[in-house]
């Protein structure tokens, strides 16, 4: 299960990454790391809104699909 697939202000962790992706690599930067706690926030078209740490981070489905999440 992708981060997208998470209910609207469901929590999971992040439990793999497919750090091949090169944009992957900002988002880990951001704290989307292995273990991390994320919560889907909004949906508003192609866009997802996370909330990690106390910030909100919004990203494309294309990019959510390269982090795998176990909800909590």
């Amino acid at each position: 299960m992708c981060i997208t697939d998470l209910g609207i202000k469901q929590k999971g962790i992040i439990t793999h990454i497919d750090t091949n992706h090169p944009q992957v690599q900002r988002l880990m930067i951001m704290g989307l790391v292995e273990g991390a706690v994320v919560e889907h926030i909004s949906t508003a078209g192609t866009s997802h809104e996370i909330k990690i740490m106390g910030c909100v981070i919004a990203f494309s489905k294309e990019q959510a699909q390269h982090f795998s999440v176990e909800p909590v």
